[in-house]
């Protein structure tokens, strides 16, 4: 007569386990930088926002560099339009005093002639009344050229000092001109030097480095707190799921002890009715009345049905 002891254990529970034995053994907890959840937006635009300052910088920078770099142009353009005008005016100037001095040898005058140095009185006269002229006349000489208008003009101071008062714009033209070169000289000296002196763009440069930077900084401190956050909080459910794995784990084990020690004693049991069992056989006549006598003995022991379940008693006689 044998009999077969038929203990099972739920597949799964032992599947959990061994599915879950790297999270108890902490293989598997390994946090991956890649699979955080960083707020990726907010640091681009930070960055764009640093670089975007940045440049605004440099471009303001620039732009100042460069309105006074045109108005330093503008200057010099100025300049040379003067110079040329001054120059027109000058060689105009010139050749009238060469008509005016060939129209003397045409009389036959020398620049020691009496006539002539009445002309000389005249011409100081009339440029002395041009506008910005330092040009001065003593009272000896009013009166003199009061005289020379009284008597009237020969006819070669006449046409001489025709000659001078179709010159007198270009006169006046070079005259102010010359004062303008002056003023220009002087500001487009005095704005050389700013411009030497003038360090906007290196400055610019060096701020729009240091916003970049501090944008930086910025951005690896919120990827850091973040990255922390993160893998604090999957840490702490790596912990929670390890906590639960265990408990779980225990559980099991403490299924398969109680499971193992009630194979023991039906094993124990087992034997005992085996025994009961081979005893019996010797005053019963068959296997029915030898089921029934285990049954009552089983009973005797206070054994209950359910305790005996999985035991099977086959006949091979």
């Amino acid at each position: 007569m044998n009999i077969n002891l038929n203990t099972t254990f739920g597949n799964e529970n032992i599947k959990y386990l061994n599915n879950n034995q790297g999270v108890l053994n902490n293989k598997n907890n390994v946090i991956d930088g890649k699979t955080l959840n960083l707020s990726g937006n907010i640091l681009d635009e930070k960055k764009a926002q640093a670089k975007r300052d940045a440049m605004k910088l440099i471009r303001d920078a620039f732009e100042g560099d460069q309105k006074i770099s045109d108005s330093f142009n503008e200057k010099k353009r100025h300049l040379e339009e003067l110079i040329q005008s001054k120059g027109e005016a000058d060689k105009v100037i010139k050749d009238i005093e060469s008509e005016r001095k060939a129209l003397r040898e045409e009389y036959g005058l020398s620049e020691n002639s009496k006539e002539e140095q009445e002309l000389k009185l005249l011409e100081k006269e009339f440029r002395s009344g041009l506008p910005g002229s330092d040009v001065s006349l003593s009272e000896e000489e009013r009166k003199a050229i009061d005289q020379i208008k009284e008597r009237g003009l020969t006819e070669y101071q006449s046409r001489s000092m025709e000659m001078l008062d179709y010159e007198k714009n270009y006169i006046v033209k070079s005259y102010s001109n010359t004062f303008e070169i002056q003023d220009e000289n002087r500001s487009l000296g005095m704005m050389e030097r700013e411009m030497l002196k003038n360090t906007s763009m290196i400055e610019a440069k060096k701020e729009a480095k240091k916003l970049e930077e501090e944008a930086n900084e910025q951005v690896v401190t919120i990827a850091m707190d973040e990255a922390k956050d993160n893998i604090d909080s999957d840490i702490e459910e790596k912990k929670e799921e390890a906590e639960r794995i265990k408990e779980k784990k225990e559980e099991i084990e403490e299924r398969i002890d109680a499971s193992k020690k009630r194979r023991d004693e039906m094993e124990e049991f087992s034997e005992k009715i085996l025994d009961g069992a081979e005893s019996m056989s010797n005053i019963t006549s068959s296997v029915e009345e030898a089921q029934q006598e285990v049954k009552e003995m089983m009973l005797k022991i206070n054994m209950l049905d359910e305790d005996i379940k999985g035991i099977e008693v086959d006949d091979n006689r």
